[in-house]
């Protein structure tokens, strides 16, 4: 596995790590330092659901803001945020250096020695990253997903559980694949775009589309980018005529 930077990954020393957001996403990654030995070593979370700084023998709590107390010592940090658009905008309000974000990859998932892997990245449990596949950013791999030789990935995407990339795919900033998804050879899913559950992706897809079924269909234009990801508003009223 090659890094487009370096990270605690390389380092036999564990690191301090710090993940913003304390939801779902987050408290696995904390289940996930106790299990494994993964370079790095678990400090707390930042949320502004949290007051103010907290520690309770175990790890502390705080607000994100709470980040700027922690620059100067030797820390990194994770975004633990699901929602894409929300992931995105904590990362431009954030002051943190983009070498701070850690690479976290599951030791259950398998990562080709040529790919690269970009700061803040995750890759989770039984994924598989297939050789000269590039992937930016904050994105994020989830169980059981397949990205084929050769993708190029940008920054701040979701891959969803058990979707497959079959080589040569090219995924623009802040695309959603949704669960179960395939995108057959050399197709380019365009920025902000959505592919449903299940879909099978037989043409490209443009900038803020929406493509679902068998084959998919990717003629309605999303009025809201990500919408899968940021409500569960009625579908209809969020598609362009």
């Amino acid at each position: 596995m090659k890094l487009l930077h370096q990270s605690g990954l390389m380092d036999m020393t564990p690191k301090g790590i710090v993940i913003i957001g304390s939801g779902s996403q987050g408290r696995m990654l904390q289940n996930l330092f106790k299990q494994y030995k993964l370079g790095y070593q678990f400090l707390g979370f930042l949320d502004d659901q949290h007051q103010k700084y907290e520690h309770n023998g175990q790890f502390f709590e705080a607000p994100i803001d709470y980040y700027q107390e922690l620059l100067e010592d030797d820390v990194h940090f994770f975004l633990a945020i699901g929602n894409v658009e929300d992931r995105m905008k904590i990362a431009s309000h954030l002051k943190i250096p983009t070498e701070k974000y850690a690479i976290i990859v599951h030791p259950k998932a398998y990562v080709d020695p040529t790919v690269e892997l970009s700061h803040g990245v995750y890759v989770s449990a039984h994924a598989s990253i297939m050789h000269d596949v590039t992937i930016g950013e904050h994105t994020s791999i989830q169980s059981g997903a397949v990205v084929e030789y050769e993708s190029r990935l940008n920054s701040f995407v979701n891959i969803s559980p058990r979707a497959t990339l079959c080589g040569n795919v090219q995924i623009a900033d802040q695309v959603f694949i949704g669960a179960g998804a395939t995108i057959i050879q050399g197709l380019t899913v365009a920025e902000k775009s959505i592919v449903g559950a299940g879909a099978a992706v037989i043409r490209d897809v443009p900038e803020n589309h929406l493509a679902l079924g068998v084959p998919a269909k990717n003629n309605m234009r999303l009025r809201s980018p990500n919408l899968y990801v940021t409500s569960r508003m009625d579908l209809g009223a969020q598609l362009e005529k």
